[in-house]
């Protein structure tokens, strides 16, 4: 049944059929055909996948995200990069990797990150002799940091679909989040200094206040989400509510670079990302039902784990799924689908669904970055107006990078587990 699905499903999607549609056709057809439930508890599950007070944050970061970029807060966090890291060697791109950090931890969202920064670094890097391939790979690679980094709502997703404490996922997330921005910071430097890119001048004291003052209001937007849900001010949910709020307060009265036409720019798209963010929800969640009612995810965490019961073994297998389902399925959508399967298994053999919470997300950011469905390319390929095939190319050696980090994430836990257990236990 679970092949006969997919197939369906895959055949969907190759046709050019959106993802929601392809999934919702999928739990129909499974339902209509290899079962005997009514088809109308198909259009229930829809409805009861997207029913759920923790995914109310989805819409609610998207807002603050649009409203931070609308803000102008992108420019002023790529001058803070600059004055940070600018003066190394490759520094320039060691700046945009430090501004994907920075607006990932402001806008939740890999893509966002991505068109905010991407759009002004790729073409800076070019233009300080950079080449267009390495410039284009590494500011896509460096824009999937912002589905890791908290506040992330990819994170929340996981956290709705497997019962995991969405406050601990934001702590596990820090340090692999930083280990894989680190990693990529040394590739630049390498490659810098390979190709003899100019130094620019060490930053005065001076220099580094005013670029903090400028981008101080945006920055202190994770530091009031965090610090409020650290300190049990507000939920993670409730945490999505105030960003709206902060974001409002410095776009219109610090910035002064959002009106009334803008804002209702504003509203618009956020309403149409999260609009399409949630119909992947309920057709995933959807298809999610139809495995779990119909026992097949019982019996294939059962078959799993009657081929090995190692952890090394168990998750080496699930970091192979994960991967190739990147190559079809959106981020949502994997860990809606995947998640409830795989945590089920990875806790009967004693793994963490935190730590495996991160693999999964490092898994997906890989996922958004391969071809054909992987959405930072479609982004990049927007913004450069370069070919999907070329982008592909482009993104190789940092995404071997980030494979490498998936790796030590995988089997050295103690990266995604240090936080959570030094804040919670």
């Amino acid at each position: 049944m679970v092949l006969v699905l997919l197939s369906f499903i895959a055949a969907a999607l190759l046709l050019g059929l959106p993802i929601f549609i392809a999934l919702a056709l999928g739990s129909f057809f499974g339902v209509g055909v290899l079962t005997s439930t009514p088809p109308v508890v198909i259009a229930q599950r829809l409805f009861a996948g997207i029913d759920n007070f923790t995914l109310m944050a989805i819409p609610y970061f998207v807002l603050a995200a649009e409203l931070m970029r609308a803000a102008g807060i992108a420019d002023r966090l790529i001058n803070l990069a600059k004055v940070l890291v600018g003066w190394l060697p490759g520094g320039l791109a060691a700046a945009g990797v430090v501004a994907c950090v920075f607006f990932g931890a402001i806008s939740g969202s890999s893509p966002a990150t991505l068109a905010a920064v991407g759009s002004i670094m790729i073409v800076a890097l070019v233009r300080a002799g950079y080449s267009e391939n390495f410039s284009i790979g590494l500011m896509t690679t460096a824009g999937s940091l912002g589905i890791i980094i908290p506040p992330s709502i990819t994170l929340i997703v996981y956290g709705a679909v497997t019962g995991t404490s969405i406050g601990q996922l934001f702590a596990a997330g820090f340090l692999p989040g930083f280990m894989i921005a680190g990693m990529l910071i040394v590739y630049c430097v390498i490659m810098g200094w390979w190709n003899g890119i100019p130094l620019d001048p060490r930053p005065s004291f001076r220099e580094i206040g005013i670029a903090f003052r400028h981008a101080g209001p945006g920055l202190g937007l994770p530091v009031l989400l965090l610090g409020g849900i650290y300190s049990g001010a507000f939920t993670p949910t409730e945490s999505a509510a105030v960003a709206v709020a902060y974001g409002l307060i410095v776009g219109v009265f610090v910035y002064r670079t959002i009106d009334m036409p803008s804002l209702v720019r504003i509203l618009r798209d956020s309403g149409l990302v999260s609009a399409t963010l949630l119909l992947i929800v309920a057709g995933a969640s959807a298809l999610s039902w139809l495995l779990a009612s119909q026992g097949l995810i019982a019996k294939i965490a059962t078959h799993i784990l009657t081929l090995s019961d190692e952890p090394w073994i168990i998750l080496l297998l699930f970091n192979i799924v994960l991967i190739i389902s990147g190559l079809f399925l959106d981020a949502v959508s994997a860990v809606i689908i995947l998640a409830p399967l795989m945590v089920k298994v990875t806790s009967a053999i004693g793994i963490d669904p935190v730590h495996f919470g991160i693999i999964t997300l490092v898994n997906v950011e890989l996922g958004m970055m391969t071809p054909p469905v992987g959405l930072n390319l479609f982004v990049a390929c927007a913004i450069t107006r370069k070919p999907l095939h070329r982008v592909a190319i482009a993104i190789i050696p940092s995404a071997l990078i980030v494979l490498l980090g998936l790796i030590m994430v995988t089997y050295l836990p103690w990266i995604s587990m240090a936080l959570p257990n030094a804040l919670y236990k």
